[in-house]
């Protein structure tokens, strides 16, 4: 990862964005990929958001074609290929924050300021990573992130602006354990 460029961690939201055509952030999503993309930003995304991507971009293709009639084998293939298309693309353009056990903890722990499974695993990816910000439309995300999260249009400005930073000295990875130890020791834990 580049030295002192921001690690941005995709919210699942903002990879349905880009690949759906009936979403209204679409443009704001490609924008924003475009830019990180062309500046060398390190973009992440929790490992879980790829099946989610998956699964929701096979039922909108599959809804599609049953729009217009009966779903074939040929579209259901067809359905199931750009679905595998996504989560391939997802890979080739950010890295994936393996998630393990602590991430369940620290989704339980964050349950009293935001009770959305997903989204708390979200976060635990987020601290895994090291993020230094966080992309999504969530409302909640963006109220109870521990982290500073951003719609993509504020983090586009970000980005141009020159001001959004990351670390200037990488840490070794290390264990999980770790990171949920520090998580749950930092003044951000809400318990």
């Amino acid at each position: 990862m580049s030295a002192g460029k921001p690690i941005v961690l995709i919210d699942t939201c903002i990879w349905l964005d880009l690949f759906l055509l009936d979403r209204p952030g679409r443009k704001d999503a490609q924008a924003l990929i475009r830019y990180a993309l062309n500046d060398d930003i390190p973009l992440a995304y929790a490992s879980h958001s790829a099946l989610d991507v998956y699964a929701k971009a096979g039922i909108c293709a599959k809804r599609f074609f049953r729009e217009s009639g009966q779903l074939t084998d040929a579209q259901a293939r067809v359905a199931r290929t750009f679905a595998w298309d996504c989560a391939a693309r997802m890979r080739e353009v950010a890295t994936p924050v393996p998630a393990d056990v602590s991430d369940f903890y620290f989704a339980e722990k964050f349950r009293p300021l935001h009770g959305d499974f997903e989204g708390n695993l979200v976060l635990a990816a987020c601290s895994r990573a090291k993020a230094n910000y966080l992309v999504t439309t969530d409302k909640c995300l963006l109220r109870h992130a521990d982290i500073s999260a951003k719609v993509p249009t504020e983090m586009l400005s970000l980005l141009k602006s020159g001001l959004a930073r990351g670390n200037d000295a990488e840490e070794p990875m290390q264990d999980s354990a770790h990171y949920l130890r520090r998580w749950l020791t930092s003044t951000h834990a809400c318990l």
